[in-house]
């Protein structure tokens, strides 16, 4: 009995010294990373504008009911933001895993235990012998570094970078959608042109093979217009090839087979110049690649400080309870109750520990080089396609511009080859810059709108400011 009490002492002792260690200790430090937004400049050196606009939307250059449907469909049925929701998934779970670490775990077991002996005075008899338990235990580690709340964290910023890398994945398939809208619009449009400029050439070859019937023209007029025309005719089987191809992809991306009759419908827009755009500084709210960078960084830290506190003393409290007896209307007469506490200190690992911490170390250093990097390349992304929207439409006024002054000289060059004053040649040459600078336009209007679509991911701007991931 003092055998028993001496025990319980000593697991008294235990425990408040355990509870006085718990007291003293302190939560390993995570870095701060408030300062990383403020890396990013102030405005945008390619933009002269003094007024930025909270934040930009695809629906702003992109006014099409249709499309905006599509995109609201694709958000439903595409299948790489299905995978990416599956992941969202897994780190949710993971989370749950880390999360119910800092709680107490409680089993609970059952047993029946039988045995049979012989008798010592009588070889010939046995004696049986059963015993019923029912029983629980309670296991604990007190987080007295902070180690448990810390892969905890790690977890939740894990979670939600996943979340955030999900509407990574729904920017880039909308930016996918668009352009490929862009895309088969452009074919479709460079094919009626295409078309108009055949009718066109057909029309000429009627007249110069009229003028050679009435011996004001030459044989050589009749094969050069020809050959205009399998020129022009030679362009289409490769704009419609395109066009189909366009069609195909915009199915796929919608979740659908080719030629299941999905296809962009509406016409495109005509842009205007912008006047207002973010600054810099709201990337890191806009944009899912740099928040799910800077969340990575910040998962790092907390993983680095419990691999830190991993190196550090940590405490157990187990609590297990017991009643037994040989039928079960005797169970509860025999009890038992057990308290045990213990101290865990790595003494040697062979650096194992530090070997794990100094990879943290260099995992931080790698996630703080990833994120630097993806700031510069933000920034550049939208300088870039500042730049480049500039310069075209400085190119729409002036190629604008070049088409009225061929049209112009085709027209007084056919009127002088129909009066008899030119040969043809100047009228195929006016021609063939005509058709050139019209099918120029059609590829200028795509550029267009495609670096519209490359400035708005850029931005990582929303569908509309109606939803706040659509």
């Amino acid at each position: 009995m003092a055998k028993g009490s001496n025990c319980i002492r000593l697991n008294q002792i235990l425990l408040l010294g355990c509870l006085i260690l718990l007291s003293a200790c302190t939560v390993v430090p995570v870095e701060d990373r408030k300062d990383i937004p403020a890396k990013l400049p102030a405005q945008f050196f390619a933009s002269d504008m003094s007024e930025w606009e909270i934040s930009l939307t695809w629906e702003q250059s992109f006014p099409s009911a249709s499309l905006k449907s599509d995109v609201r469909a694709l958000l439903e049925a595409n299948f790489e933001l299905e995978a990416a929701r599956a992941r969202v998934e897994q780190a949710a779970a993971a989370y749950g895993i880390s999360k119910s670490a800092l709680m107490p775990s409680v089993d609970a077991n059952a047993g029946f235990e039988r045995s049979r002996e012989e008798a010592d005075d009588d070889p010939d008899s046995t004696e049986t012998d059963s015993t019923i338990s029912f029983g629980a235990a309670l296991y604990w580690e007190p987080d007295i570094w902070g180690r448990l709340r810390a892969r905890k964290e790690a977890a939740s910023l894990m979670l939600e970078e996943k979340q955030v890398l999900a509407d990574q994945v729904a920017l880039e398939m909308q930016f996918l959608l668009v352009e490929t809208w862009i895309t088969w619009h452009a074919s479709r449009r460079l094919e009626d042109v295409l078309t108009a400029q055949q009718t066109t050439n057909m029309q000429i070859l009627e007249l110069t093979e009229l003028r050679l019937a009435q011996g004001d023209g030459n044989s050589l007029d009749v094969l050069q217009q020809k050959g205009r025309m399998a020129s022009v005719d030679r362009e289409m089987p490769g704009v419609v090839s395109e066009k189909q191809s366009a069609a195909n992809a915009y199915a796929v991306l919608m979740g659908s087979f080719p030629g299941e009759g999905v296809r962009p419908a509406d016409d495109w827009p005509v842009l205007k110049p912008l006047t207002t755009v973010s600054s810099p500084r709201q990337l890191m709210a806009e944009r899912p690649d740099l928040r799910a960078a800077l969340l990575a960084l910040q998962a790092a830290d907390h993983e680095l400080a419990a691999a830190i506190a991993d190196r550090l003393p940590r405490i157990s409290i187990e609590l297990a309870y017991t009643e037994s007896g040989s039928r079960v209307s005797e169970i509860g007469g025999q009890t038992a109750l057990r308290f045990a506490s213990g101290l865990l200190a790595p003494v040697f690992d062979a650096g194992r520990l530090k070997s794990k911490a100094d990879q943290r170390k260099a995992e931080v250093r790698e996630s703080l080089a990833i994120l630097e990097q993806a700031m510069l390349t933000a920034v550049r992304e939208v300088e870039d396609a500042l730049i480049r929207e500039k310069a075209l439409f400085d190119q729409r006024i002036l190629l604008k511009k070049e088409i009225e002054i061929a049209e112009q000289t085709v027209g007084k060059a056919r009127l002088r080859y129909v009066n008899g004053q030119e040969t043809f040649l100047p009228v195929l040459a006016a021609l063939a810059k005509l058709q050139t600078l019209q099918q120029d336009e059609i590829t200028l209007k795509r550029d267009i709108l495609t670096n519209r679509c490359r400035l708005l991911r850029a931005l990582g701007a929303k569908w509309s400011r109606d939803r706040e991931t659509f």
